[in-house]
C-alpha cells in the first residue's frame, strides 16, 4: 500500500492539450490513491497568478492546465472557486483584471466555475509555526474543505526556486506580502516564515499539489526569467515532496523553504529518497544547463557564493550581495516598484528630460527583489558586486 504522503506522481507532458493533460492528471490521481478526496467537498483551486501575464510567459498557472483540473473537478463536486491574491493590491479590480490577463477568466466562464471576488481576509493562530505565530490568510482559503495547488516551477530571485510551497504565499492578502517581506528581510527567516506558512495550511486542509513543469521558468524568475520546456508534471499530497523532485530536475539546491522542510521532517534529504510513481526517473527530465537567477545566492550547494554570509559579518556581507537597479532606458514610470517595496526604499523621481523614473535608494534597500517580481516591463535588473564577478560567481 502505497502512503500517499510520501509519494509524487510524475509524467512526460509536451504541450499543453487540455484532453492530454486530463488523462494525466486521472492518471496520477488514481496512483497516488486519492480518488474520493474530492468528493463533495468545497474545493477551491489555487493557481499561481503573480501578476498579469500571458501563459507563454510561463510566470503564471497556465489555463489549459485549470481546464483539465476543472473537468476533473466538476465530476467529484459542484462547490469549486478559484482563488488567488496576486503580488499587487488585493482589490475586487485588481483580481478581475489578473484573471482576465493570465487567461483564467475565460476557463471559468466556459465551465461556470466561481472566480473569487471576496477581498477579506481572517488573522490566523499558526502555534507550530518556527518564525511566524501568526498569519493573516485570505478567507475562501480557510473556508476550503480541499486546497488543489496549481503551481508553476520557477526558479526565483530571492528563494532560488518556486514551486509547490512558494506558491501558498499567495494564500497572503495583497500587500500583506510586502509586510511580510520587511518583517522578515533575512533570507533565512523569510525562507522559514513560507515554511510555517506552508505548515500552517498543510495542518489544517488536505491538499493536492499539482507542479507544471511543462514550460517552466528559467533566469530571473518568477516573473522576469525566459520559458524552458521540462515536459513534466509532478503532483502530491505534500509540496515538499513535490518541490523536492522539481528543484531536482533543475539542478537547484539549498532552497531555504526545503532545508527548513527536512529539517522540520515534512520530506527526505533528497528526490531519492521520495517515493516517485513513474515510468520516467526524475533524472530522465533533468537538465544541467537551467539558468539561474541573478543572485548572489546561486543556490548550488558548496559554491562560495552560497557560503557568503557565513564567511563574512554583516555589513560586508550586504555590500557584497546583488542589489537590483533601475534601467533608466526601460523604465517607463509606472510606480508599480515604489508601490511593491516593503521598506518604501524606492521613489518617483523627474529626470533632466522632465520624464518620471524608479529611483532606489540603496542603503535602505532589503534586496527581497520585489521590484523586479513585480515590474510589468522589465526595467529593475539585478547587479552583482563587481568583486564577486572576479571571484567567479
Amino acid at each position: 500500500m502505497i502512503d500517499p504522503k510520501c509519494a509524487v506522481a510524475l509524467d512526460r507532458v509536451t504541450d499543453y492539450d487540455a484532453d492530454v493533460i486530463e488523462a494525466v492528471i486521472r492518471a496520477q490521481i488514481e496512483r497516488l490513491g486519492l480518488e474520493g478526496m474530492f468528493d463533495d467537498k468545497r474545493v477551491v483551486i489555487k493557481p499561481n497568478l503573480v501578476m498579469k501575464k500571458s501563459p507563454e510567459a510561463a510566470a503564471t498557472t497556465h489555463p489549459i492546465v485549470l481546464e483539465a483540473m476543472i473537468r476533473i473537478l466538476k465530476e467529484r463536486t459542484s462547490d469549486i472557486i478559484i482563488a488567488e491574491s496576486s503580488g499587487g493590491l488585493y482589490t475586487r479590480e485588481t483580481l478581475r483584471s489578473v484573471y482576465r490577463g493570465c487567461g483564467l477568466a475565460e476557463v471559468a466562464e466556459k465551465y461556470g466555475v466561481t472566480l473569487n471576488y471576496d477581498v477579506t481576509s481572517r488573522h490566523v493562530e499558526a502555534p507550530s509555526g518556527h518564525t511566524s505565530k501568526m498569519f493573516d490568510i485570505i478567507t475562501p482559503i480557510l473556508d476550503a474543505d480541499v486546497i488543489v495547488n496549481l503551481a508553476k516551477l520557477k526558479s526565483h530571485s530571492l528563494t532560488g526556486y518556486s514551486g509547490a510551497v512558494k506558491n501558498y504565499f499567495g494564500t497572503v492578502p495583497g500587500v500583506t506580502k510586502f509586510e511580510m517581506h520587511a518583517r522578515f528581510p533575512d533570507y533565512n527567516d523569510f525562507g522559514s516564515m513560507l515554511t510555517d506558512l506552508c505548515q500552517l495550511i498543510l495542518e489544517t486542509k488536505p491538499t493536492f499539489n499539482l507542479l507544471d513543469g511543462i514550460l517552466a521558468m528559467e533566469g530571473n524568475g518568477p516573473t522576469g526569467g525566459n520559458p524552458r520546456k521540462l515536459d513534466c508534471l509532478i503532483s502530491g499530497v505534500n509540496p515538499f515532496n513535490v518541490d523536492i523532485v522539481g528543484s531536482s530536475l533543475i539542478n537547484v539546491d539549498g532552497v531555504i523553504m526545503l532545508e527548513e522542510g527536512k529539517r522540520r521532517g515534512f520530506c527526505p534529504d533528497s528526490a531519492e529518497g521520495v517515493t516517485v510513481l513513474s515510468l520516467e526517473t526524475p533524472a530522465d527530465f533533468a537538465v544541467n544547463d537551467f539558468e539561474k537567477p541573478d543572485t548572489a545566492r546561486n543556490f548550488s550547494g558548496g559554491s562560495l557564493l552560497a557560503r557568503l554570509p557565513n564567511m563574512f559579518g554583516g555589513r560586508l556581507n550586504a555590500w557584497l550581495q546583488p542589489r537590483p537597479v533601475i534601467n533608466t532606458k526601460v523604465c517607463v514610470g509606472c510606480g508599480e516598484c515604489e508601490r511593491s517595496c516593503p521598506r518604501h526604499t524606492i521613489e518617483m523621481r523627474t529626470n533632466g528630460k522632465g520624464k518620471k523614473q524608479a529611483f532606489i535608494i540603496d542603503d535602505e534597500c532589503i534586496k527581497c527583489y520585489c521590484c523586479q517580481e513585480l515590474c510589468p516591463f522589465k526595467a529593475v535588473k539585478i547587479k552583482k558586486n563587481p568583486i564577486i564577478k572576479l571571484i567567479g560567481g
